[in-house]
């Protein structure tokens, strides 16, 4: 009998050692599975501060230029505050990204830039006081009452605005166009100030036709009336922002309207990151030195300096991301520490079983020796 129950605590000794040893095991193998939580972690965290979100100067609160979050709104609607115009290139259709407004608005004015400025800046009837030229009330090239109302008081002292406007009675077909749009190019470059001016203080009588009358100003164009305390000066810097963004989507041969709810906030700053870093989105920007000016690609790399785009670390990613990763190292350090304590325990338990063993091995041994002495 004593060496039937020393074999069997022997047996439960060996099984509990090796059921010791399993408990150890799984506990090592959770434990590689935290280090690897906690490099994935890490990873998160680097990648996060990589992450840039675009910026865009702005003069805010005087000259120097403060930097802001670079979504729709703030790039590409005026503002007297930025320190360049941009526009967005969809990279798909090659159209403007524009606002639903400024669609609808160039669907109607898409043949004369001028009209498309007045328009935007809520001057409607801009367009319909049109006189075409030579008389041909029909014709689709024309200037407004306003245009032939400064042309013809500054034509006799000004021969190379008289001389533009003959090219356009000697040409023919798309160079007729052409003319006219040269012809009225130069008279916006010298006479804008005037033509706003005619505009707005009733030089023209629209229903009539007469361009030489001066009429109260409350029974023309009702539209520029809204603007009757503004000089040219107060407006120019928005009439000539349309006339720049028209030529862009003229340019682009369209527009399209950027998706509903992208068009400002983190969800527009998020978008326009996302569309710029996956190439589907270009931004351009207009370059005014060198005479008419003209619009070409631009991004942060080749910003001439940082006066105009720069990126900058998401600050509120990152705070996410930080906030994320402290909390998720506490949990696996917390959980580190109950694995160690439990391998010490085992490790405690492995160390009693093995002098258990050894106990009962020698107990095992010494009756042995005994019974073969007894029987020899």
């Amino acid at each position: 009998m004593g060496m039937s129950a020393s074999q069997g605590r022997l047996l439960f000794i060996k099984a509990a050692l090796s059921d010791n040893a399993l408990k150890a095991q799984f506990i090592m193998s959770e434990k590689i599975a935290l280090a690897t939580q906690k490099d994935d972690a890490y990873e998160d965290y680097c990648n996060a501060l990589e992450k840039t979100q675009l910026k865009v100067a702005c003069n805010i609160g005087g000259t120097i230029p403060g930097y802001v979050d670079a979504n729709f709104s703030s790039l590409c609607t005026y503002n007297e505050n930025m320190t360049r115009q941009y526009t967005l290139r969809n990279n798909d259709t090659g159209h403007i990204v524009v606002s639903e407004e400024v669609k609808e608005t160039y669907d109607v004015y898409d043949n004369d830039k001028y009209a498309f400025a007045y328009a935007m800046m809520g001057f409607e009837n801009e367009q319909s006081a049109k006189i075409g030229i030579n008389n041909d009330e029909s014709s689709s090239l024309y200037m407004t009452r306003a245009e032939e109302s400064v042309f013809n008081s500054k034509k006799d002292t000004d021969p190379k605005l008289l001389s533009l406007y003959e090219k356009i009675e000697t040409s023919e077909g798309e160079l007729k166009q052409e003319a006219l749009n040269e012809f009225r190019d130069y008279l916006y470059s010298k006479y804008a100030s005037s033509i706003y001016n005619a505009n707005k203080f009733g030089q023209i009588n629209i229903n009539s036709g007469s361009v030489s009358q001066r009429v109260d100003k409350t029974s023309v164009n009702k539209d520029f009336n809204q603007g009757e305390n503004k000089t040219w000066d107060d407006i120019k810097g928005e009439f000539n922002y349309y006339v720049n963004l028209w030529q862009a989507i003229h340019e682009a041969g369209g527009c399209q309207a950027i998706p509903a709810g992208y068009e400002n906030g983190d969800e527009g700053n998020e978008w326009l990151n996302n569309m710029v870093n996956a190439g589907l989105i270009t931004i351009m920007s207009w370059d005014a030195t060198g005479g008419k000016g003209n619009w070409s690609d631009t991004s942060v790399a080749t910003s001439i300096n940082s006066n105009f785009l720069q990126e900058e670390p998401d600050k509120k990613e990152l705070a996410r991301i930080e906030q994320e990763y402290t909390h998720t190292l506490d949990v696996i350090n917390r959980k580190d520490t109950e694995f160690d304590q439990e391998l010490s325990k085992l490790e405690t338990k492995k160390k009693s079983y093995e002098t258990m063993e050894q106990s009962t091995k020698k107990a095992i041994e010494e009756n042995t020796q005994r019974t073969f002495k007894i029987f020899s």
